[in-house]
């Protein structure tokens, strides 16, 4: 009978020993696909589900056998579920059926990840371990071969192309989120591998979120690392002097709002316009033609008005003698060409005449023909680059011009428009297959200025819940985050909670100015880290 029971607990033990390692594979295999490949995070899924279902077949059933005291202390899986539950029954009222199905499978692992971490039986801690090192590896490998690939390209790379993986955005999250989480780590341990880790990804991110132009990258990075350095040192505020922990807060609180202050500012300030002096500029050209100049607008390139020192006819007929493309047509950016040439004369510091044109070399003419409207985009790159265009854009609107294809400007009209859905909408919303299509007949019935091409959806994931699923698929996207944060440190010591602060930070951000959770990548991690820190186990 001895012999037996013997028998039983060794064949137990190897059993959760296997449940464990198919675990830890799911984990792995995840963790290495997220900056690689949709494919692989497919197949992470599969092994996870795999895993879950040896949990069952050696540990028992996965849901019967657990208490209530279980159930009730995990409110991210209830909010969850919750949700998926209200986007199925959105397929009530949808007409578009195909894209209702199209979206529940998109964010499936938004549910298929919490869902079996959260109920799975595998050693937290050791998942952390694999999973932090693992991500860590996949991100600089990653981030080396964008780099490489970028580099090695003969030809000019635009920004968005030297991510070659996924999305250069979705890529950048996970950077902020691996840089921060082994920061934290570093300032926990004082270890030098944690340190040696921490460099290499500061060096290696900070170059591919330059290389990509990601402004989300560049925001998240610093208020990440910002926020890891802010828990470990508010944690170590506890342990010296449990009294002054409010002051501790307050104090790290008011520098890192101090610091991205000063940073706003600076940025405002550059965006500030400045209209030109008209009376301090030429009232003709050197051949008598009477220069126009427009000091109501403020648009600038490399610091120089466009909108002065502008006379017409000269530069149309100059123009023309050293061009066979013609000053009323367009450069081969589909762009008109008379208004390329003002900004690149400008951005030389040229006059719009004949003189400014018979400045140009060879190269500035090719350029110019070509469609590239500034020297700037030849002098600078990545995100000094994209700044360049945030300027063009804002100065551009604030002159009236079309913000079609400004990656910028054009996301007020994107939340303009949804705005105008949710109005039609407001308690149950459209359906959950029918936004693209309320979205394409809001611009419409609007008269947007917006081209066709460029009528897009919020890009703000809140705002996407809000018109699919009215107020209450929105309300449960902001529980499952909260809640993922809102934990009793005292009823559950193993929480992983400044990870999932981190977590929480960065996808809660993202989720601001982009659909995060319609892409698979941008899915994934957020259901992936989720599962992964949004289990509550009780001593």
């Amino acid at each position: 009978m001895e012999n037996e029971s013997k028998h039983l607990h060794s064949a137990s033990a190897a059993g959760s020993r296997r449940v464990q390692r198919a675990y830890d594979l799911a984990l792995i295999v995840t963790a290495l696909a997220l900056p690689f490949s949709n494919f692989l995070m497919s197949q992470g899924a599969f092994l996870l589900a795999l895993a879950w279902g040896l949990d069952r077949w050696y540990n028992g059933p996965i849901f019967r056998g657990r208490s209530w005291k279980f159930w009730k202390s995990q409110p991210i899986l209830w909010a969850i579920v919750g949700l998926f539950f209200w986007q199925l029954i959105g397929q009530l009222w949808t007409d578009d059926l195909v894209q209702g199905w199209r979206s529940l499978r998109i964010q499936l692992p938004l549910l298929a990840f919490p869902l079996m971490l959260i109920t799975g039986r595998w050693e937290q801690h050791r998942g952390l371990e694999l999973t932090q090192h693992t991500l860590a590896f996949s991100v600089i490998a990653a981030c080396i071969g964008a780099l490489w690939s970028g580099s090695s390209n003969p030809e000019a790379v635009e920004a968005r192309d030297w991510s070659p993986f996924i999305s250069h955005i979705r890529f950048s999250l996970i950077i902020a989120f691996i840089l921060s989480w082994w920061l934290l780590r570093a300032f926990q341990t004082r270890h030098l591998k944690a340190w040696g880790i921490v460099i290499v990804i500061t060096i290696l991110g900070t170059a591919f979120i330059w290389k990509t132009a990601s402004i989300t990258g560049a925001i998240l990075l610093p208020l990440s690392a910002s926020g890891a350095f802010a828990l470990s040192r508010l944690e170590h505020s506890i342990k010296a002097h449990h009294h002054s922990l409010s002051k501790a807060a307050q104090k790290w609180g008011l520098a890192i709002v101090f610091g991205g202050s000063c940073v706003a500012m600076l940025a405002g300030a550059s965006l500030w316009p400045r209209y030109p002096d008209v009376t301090a500029l030429k009232v003709a050209t050197a051949n008598g033609e009477n220069y126009l100049h427009y000091p109501n607008r403020c648009m600038r390139e490399n610091n120089h008005h466009v909108w002065t020192s502008i006379a017409w006819g000269e530069l149309s007929e100059a123009w023309n003698e050293r061009s066979s493309v013609s000053f009323e047509g367009d450069d081969r950016r589909g762009q008109e060409l008379r208004m390329t040439l003002l900004r690149y004369l400008t951005s030389l510091n040229l006059t719009k005449d004949q003189a400014g044109v018979f400045a140009l070399d060879k190269s500035d003419i090719d350029r110019i023909e070509s469609g590239v409207p500034t020297i700037l985009e030849v002098n600078h790159d990545g995100l000094m680059r994209r700044w360049d265009i945030v300027k063009f854009e804002v100065w551009n609107a604030l002159d009236g011009g079309n913000p079609s294809g400004h990656s910028l400007m054009q996301r007020f009209l994107f939340l303009q428009n949804a705005f105008y859905v949710f109005q039609n909408q407001p308690v149950l919303g459209v359906g959950t297959g029918d936004v693209p299509t309320a979205i394409a007949a809001s611009y419409s019935e609007h008269s947007s200025p917006l081209a066709t091409q460029f009528r897009l959806r919020p890009h703000n994931q809140y705002i996407t819940f809000l018109i699919s699923g009215g107020p209450l698929s929105m309300l449960l996207w902001m529980t499952i985050l909260v809640a993922l944060i809102a934990v009793s440190r005292s009823a559950f010591s193993d929480y992983p909670f400044k990870v999932a602060v981190l977590a929480c930070l960065i996808i809660a951000i993202s989720c601001i100015t982009e659909d995060t959770l319609e892409t698979q990548a941008g899915v994934t991690f957020s259901g992936f880290l989720i599962g992964l820190l949004g289990r509550r186990v009780t001593p």
